[in-house]
């Protein structure tokens, strides 16, 4: 605990004098294209020069004030500091400047954001604390690409784990504190995340390549080649932009069973391509296809005392005896109208999506405790295939405000498909049987189909002073088939290929009431009252099991008030929030006769707070913070979890979590500037399983602190060179945990993710024209 509390004193020491070699540097002349500092959740992507020049450098010009963010989070497009919720915004520059290529780098700097690493391949993430945990098994929030919500809906297509998406060329990663039940639908109880590309441009013609190189420590060299390029192909009425990503991210476990290194590396390879086409002034057509493959080798964690939390082979050492090869893929394919009618804006939203995922997960601590009286012990691995196939449709007609009203109606629409396989292995045999059959083979098809129609409306009682009320009906029907046999199904039989069906409609509604009120020009306040939900359905289903075949969705209500303020001409922001959250049913992963299904069981009560805050001392320096507390608990008792008291604490989310960022250009030559970054970030202990609970054991997390540089210089012809050190402390953070093994034997060793050494790289950028 000390060490801990000394690295961070360093760390905001380092921070400290950061700062004030800054402030001491404003006597230094002003470059005139000087970049415009970014904030982690406070500025837009910046405005960098447009012309083709080719001895001009691609550097933001220096801005005196904060720059105005607009996001889309209420469906239409407005300024950040006019929301009234909690949004944050992390920009395309910012991304760039911390060097987060996926979520697991950007989440230390969204407040409320939290997440479970499952793998190179996949995360389960939540907000504000809406989370049982790695026990989950479908998400608790919606993912979004641009309008496009991806992922699975519901267990069959493993809804609980999100792909990691590359943010190359992002304008924005939007984060929308839930729960967004109203405009964004089922599974967004939690909030919502938008991931927003750079849209074509239609007049200026661009290109970028991204090149990088850098080592971590206790694992070996990664790389990236990133290139993008734009092109009108009729001025101001088509243009096409394509992307091109490859990413090699090496690791550091080492499995000291097998003998084998770098588990927990991914190689990643994707490509987007949008054509946009201006039919008229008022209408345009966005159509875009979008590619993304991830493999991953193995898993970034080592094993730790679940009592004591130390190391038990070592920082970095694990002992599986089974390798784990995971691989996810999205291949998703939309077309987006819209369509200005003048006295209301049409949008269309069509997409299909293609889903795949395949991982291996190594068993044998679960299984052993159970079945080695019987077979002796044995390597288990759980062979997992999804495919999930998924068309939506939406239709919003938004109208623009007159004097007094403006309103919102729209429908969506959704199919899913999906086809899943599991296999139980002996890993110990070449062809995976135990006694010439599969402990469990499960060929598990299901369909999801959800219909919804939404609305909302805004009342101005006054220019200051209005009301936001809204409302959703959705119904969902599914389908579930099971055909399954093995040692575990009928054990008499193995052979024999059991079949079982279910069935499930289910209809929900959520409800939005948001004053908000103007006090002045630059201070706004609001409240929000919102539900969400997140859908029940048919369970899984065995011979042997015994819980109820289907269940019910859970939902969330939250009572939240907040306030937004610029002071000092736009040069500084102040925003802040408080909520209590009320969950109830939630739905939770129980052990019924030896199989794992869902039961809906059991409250929560999260109250919270966040703020984020923003400083442009000078137009060369910006300062930046945010922060929160989330105290979410059980309020009730949950048998089936083996709490028999209310009272403890949700897994996997921090009490206190903050982020801090400094950013400051400077003139180095007439046609060279600089830009260094600094950012700190600090997240608090958290619990994986639940205290007093034997079915689902705590392992406490404690927290960790990470320091990062970045340094950039802006050369002319449109080339940039960052040297960065991440993690400068090369502290060993403890990021998530899973206790799974210790409800079946209590000493078993917990693997535990941990989260990425001191990474020492150089990124070479080239642009040319406006890529921006």
């Amino acid at each position: 605990m000390r060490t801990n509390q000394k690295q961070l004193a360093l760390s905001l020491l380092a921070t400290s004098i950061t700062l004030a070699f800054a402030i001491n540097a404003q006597a230094a002349p002003t470059p005139a294209n000087a970049i415009g500092p970014q904030s982690a959740s406070t500025t837009n992507a910046p405005t960098r020069d447009n012309s083709a020049d080719p001895g001009s450098n691609h550097q933001p010009k220096a801005q005196a004030t904060l720059p105005t963010i607009v996001v889309t989070a209420t469906r239409r497009r407005e300024s950040l500091q006019n929301v009234p919720g909690g949004v944050t915004a992390l920009t395309g520059s910012f991304l760039d400047q911390i060097h987060a290529h996926s979520f697991e780098q950007f989440a230390p700097f969204v407040p409320g954001l939290s997440y479970e690493s499952l793998g190179p391949t996949s995360d389960l993430i939540a907000i504000r604390g809406v989370t049982t945990g790695g026990s989950q098994l479908s998400s608790g929030i919606g993912m979004y690409l641009d309008e496009v919500p991806i992922g699975a809906s519901t267990p069959f297509g493993l809804g609980f784990q999100t792909l990691p998406i590359n943010t190359f060329d992002l304008n924005r990663v939007e984060v929308l504190n839930g729960p967004q039940g109203t405009l964004y639908g089922a599974n967004a109880l939690g909030g919502a995340i938008k991931y927003v590309a750079n849209a074509p441009n239609l007049n200026d013609f661009g290109a970028l390549g991204d090149f990088g190189v850098s080592s971590t420590a206790h694992a070996g060299t990664n790389d990236n080649a990133d290139a993008m390029i734009n092109i009108p192909l009729v001025p101001g009425k088509i243009a096409i932009r394509a992307d091109g990503i490859q990413a090699f991210d090496s690791s550091f476990g080492n499995n000291i069973l097998l003998n084998t290194k770098d588990q927990g590396s991914a190689r990643t390879i994707a490509g987007r391509i949008q054509v946009l086409a201006q039919i008229n002034p008022d209408l345009s057509v966005n159509l875009t296809a979008y590619s993304q493959n991830i493999h991953g080798n193995g898993l970034n964690v080592d094993f730790r005392n679940i009592a004591t939390g130390q190391p038990v082979f070592g920082t970095y050492q694990q002992e599986y005896s089974l390798n784990q090869p995971s691989d996810s893929s999205l291949r998703l394919y939309s077309g987006v109208i819209n369509w200005n009618l003048h006295w209301a804006k049409l949008t269309s939203i069509t997409a299909y999506q293609i889903d795949h995922g395949q991982y291996l997960d190594d068993l044998s601590d679960v299984y052993n405790p159970l079945l080695a009286p019987f077979f002796g012990v044995q390597s288990y691995g759980l062979f997992v295939r999804t495919n999930t196939r998924k068309y939506t449709q939406e239709i919003r007609l938004a109208s623009y405000r007159n004097k007094a009203f403006q309103w919102l109606i729209g429908g969506f629409y959704a199919h899913e498909s999906t086809h899943e396989l599991v296999n139980l292995q002996d890993g110990s045999n070449a062809n995976g049987t135990l006694f010439g059959y599969s402990p469990f083979y499960g060929v598990l098809p299901s369909t999801y189909q959800e219909v919804s129609v939404f609305a909302d409306g805004t009342h101005y009682f006054t220019n200051n002073f209005d009301i936001t009320l809204g409302v959703r009906y959705s119904k969902n029907r599914q389908h579930y088939q099971q055909f399954a046999n093995g040692l575990l199904v009928v054990p008499t039989n193995p052979a024999l290929v059991t079949q079982e069906n279910a069935t499930s409609n289910q209809s929900v509604a959520t409800y939005l009431i948001n004053p908000r009120y103007h006090v002045s020009k630059n201070v706004m306040i609001y409240g929000k009252i919102a539900s969400g939900y997140r859908p029940g359905g048919p369970n899984f289903v065995l011979a042997l099991g015994h819980g109820a075949p289907t269940f019910q969705p859970d939902k969330l209500w939250n009572y939240e008030l907040g306030e937004k303020a610029t002071f000092l001409d736009d040069r500084i922001m102040l925003n802040a929030d408080v909520y209590d959250i009320n969950w109830s049913k939630i739905q939770l992963t129980v052990n019924n006769g030896g199989v794992n299904q869902i039961e809906n069981g059991g409250s929560a009560r999260i109250k919270g707070a966040e703020i984020s805050a923003a400083y442009k001392m000078t137009p060369d320096l910006t300062l930046t913070g945010s922060g929160s507390y989330t105290d979410a608990k059980l309020t009730s008792a949950v048998p089936a979890l083996g709490l028999y008291q209310p009272g403890a604490r949700l897994p996997l989310s921090p009490k206190y979590n903050f982020a801090l960022a400094a950013n400051y250009n400077f003139n180095i030559t007439n046609r060279y500037n600089g830009e260094f970054t600094v950012t700190d970030s600090y997240i608090g202990n958290r619990t994986a399983g639940y205290a007093g609970s034997l079915v689902s054991p705590v392992y406490r997390l404690p927290g960790y602190n990470t320091l990062n540089f970045d340094l950039a210089v802006f050369a002319p012809h449109g080339i940039e060179v960052d040297a960065y050190v991440n993690n400068v402390f090369d502290n060993v953070g403890q990021v998530s945990a899973a206790t799974t093994a210790n409800e079946y034997d209590p000493t078993a060793p917990v693997p535990v993710t941990l989260s990425m050494p001191r990474m020492i790289g150089v990124d070479l950028k080239i642009a040319l024209g406006n890529p921006y």
